[in-house]
């Protein structure tokens, strides 16, 4: 007699948990963090991309494009607004920076307080790790806060002098009124004053340059940007009244003439071409750094002993204290008004020594 034929019907393989079904859409599976950075490379292009043309591109739900966008702009903070007219998305101001994550003020303390962590350990291996780990994580603050490491030469240490709680709280309270763009009430006084004047500023942005605090932002009674340094501040107050950070401002500009941190007013758009000449040792040292964006640098001769290096700057005031920290390894070549400074700066020195 042929064989029965089993009763039971064979079943399917079940799928492995967490499978997807076939007919899933192959964008699901990506990162919300990938999907976001698609989003936002597709409405850099300019394109007026829509929540079906993204959707179709990452191969998402358009219900799942909405929530991306929805995060990207309260969370993240993105210029993000749909044109009518285009039926599409754009960015209503330049985007130089994805901003990764978004800061609290906390976060910015914490990173305030590793920052001078970490200077002990400047020439070592490890301080090149903590440097690029820290790059990263300051990266998401741009426009608002610049975090720099001093890349000083290994012939070179650096003494930590301490935080108090005092540089702390001011700290603090100078990164909240730049983050949430709220307005800075203080007495200050400048490097050069007697006397302390009250100010009302519009922070901008916070930086950290050679060690120092500085405070970018619109000084609301001189009617014109100007910038604080936190250590000359006293009596400080964050107020309730809100300000919007300008669209146009950006740091590099604003300082793109100066050789440090200070910037004057009356001094945009100017340029005076600034040429030195350093010899021995110091030749060496600037020649491994760069100490401004605009620098070209050259050695002469065939031995190459001298370095010769052009500034194109707008004032005088920071590369002139610089020059004279070379002491006789550094000459003046042009302008003439910086070389007759130096010279009377050194005449001052050697009356003072010869008293």
């Amino acid at each position: 007699m042929p064989a029965k034929k089993s009763a039971r019907k064979r079943k399917s393989p079940t799928p492995a948990k967490g499978a997807r079904s076939g007919n899933a859409r192959r964008g699901d599976t990506r990162r919300p963090i990938e999907r976001i950075f698609t989003i936002h490379q597709a409405i850099q292009r300019g394109r007026f991309p829509n929540c079906r043309q993204l959707a179709e591109q990452i191969e998402v739900t358009q219900k799942t494009i909405q929530r991306d966008i929805t995060f990207m702009q309260n969370d993240l903070g993105l210029p993000l607004a749909y044109d009518g007219a285009k039926h599409g998305y754009f960015y209503e101001r330049p985007v130089h920076e994805f901003p990764m994550m978004r800061y609290t003020v906390e976060d910015v303390v914490a990173l305030f307080l590793a920052r001078k962590a970490v200077e002990p350990l400047q020439g070592s291996p490890l301080e090149a790790t903590l440097r690029d780990s820290f790059k990263r994580l300051s990266g998401a603050l741009q426009g608002e806060v610049t975090f720099h490491w001093s890349d000083l030469d290994e012939a070179f240490s650096v003494k930590d002098a301490g935080i108090v709680p005092a540089d702390v709280r001011l700290f603090e309270k100078v990164a909240r009124a730049v983050l949430e763009c709220r307005t800075l009430r203080f007495d200050y006084r400048k490097i050069d004053g007697e006397a302390w004047e009250s100010r009302s500023v519009r922070p901008f942005h916070i930086a950290d340059f050679d060690g120092g605090w500085y405070v970018i932002g619109y000084d609301e009674d001189r009617k014109a940007r100007r910038t604080f340094a936190l250590q000359r501040m006293k009596a400080l107050r964050v107020m309730k009244s809100k300000f919007l950070r300008p669209a146009d401002f950006d740091l590099k500009e604003h300082l793109g003439g100066s050789f440090g941190v200070w910037h004057n007013p009356g001094d945009t758009g100017k340029r005076q071409r600034i040429r030195l000449r350093f010899t021995g040792w110091a030749a060496r040292m600037v020649s491994e750094r760069r100490w401004h964006p605009c620098q070209q640098t050259k050695w002469l001769g065939k031995k190459e002993e001298v370095l010769e290096i052009v500034f194109e700057l707008s004032g005088f005031e920071e590369i002139r204290r610089w020059i004279l920290s070379w002491g006789p390894q550094v000459e003046v070549m042009e302008p003439e008004e910086l070389r007759d400074g130096i010279v009377s700066d050194l005449k001052k020195s050697k009356e003072l020594y010869h008293s």
